[in-house]
């Protein structure tokens, strides 16, 4: 779960998203991030260092200058992660009892009323 919360608290930022955006179309070193994005290089770097924590961006030392990329495998820890939270292809679980699914603690409170007020059982007035 852990990997989950650094990769949503990574995406959680408008300049790490144009960041992300930036490196989608090629590998690009921080001082064109900085100078497109209209941000200090120090900045461009804090927020690279939080991607690359999160296995979202990744650095390649090309002669001098540290390029980052935002390889495919990034991408699609991204789709996981998503699918993971919200349940994508997970098929619900057909409800036949009126209980609307709800644990028996709680059933009470999840039972339609009726327009007096009162719950109904079942989900049946």
């Amino acid at each position: 779960m852990q990997d989950k919360v650094k990769v949503f608290k990574a995406l959680s930022s408008e300049p790490r998203l144009k960041i992300i955006r930036l490196l989608k179309e090629h590998p690009q070193c921080v001082n064109a991030i900085a100078e497109r994005l209209g941000m200090t290089q120090s900045a461009v770097s804090q927020h690279l260092r939080i991607l690359k924590e999160a296995s979202l961006v990744r650095g390649l030392k090309r002669g001098n200058w540290m390029h980052y990329e935002m390889p495919i495998e990034s991408l699609e820890k991204c789709g996981r992660a998503l699918a993971e939270v919200f349940g994508v292809g997970i098929k619900p679980k057909k409800i036949t009892d009126g209980s609307l699914n709800c644990p028996p603690s709680l059933l009470r409170d999840c039972r339609p009323k009726t327009p007096g007020g009162k719950t109904t059982k079942g989900g049946k007035p």
